[in-house]
């Protein structure tokens, strides 16, 4: 099977960073070892959704003021 180009994306990481993510990798989910791919994508996914909530709040802080 071909790699869906349209579907993934390579990323270049320096190798501080790859071996923090074998860490990482192993600590998620206890017992469980994630691949590097998901291991990226549930820290941005988790990252991503605190960001969001925190600008969510702001918002609704600023319209409960007007």
């Amino acid at each position: 099977l071909m790699t869906d180009y349209n579907k993934y994306r390579n990323v270049s990481l320096s190798n501080e960073t790859y071996e923090k993510l074998i860490v990482l990798s192993k600590s998620i989910i206890p017992n469980v070892k994630l691949s590097i791919s998901k291991t990226i994508e549930t820290v941005t996914k988790e990252k991503f959704a605190i960001i969001n909530s925190i600008e969510f709040n702001k918002e609704k802080r600023k319209s409960s003021f007007n």
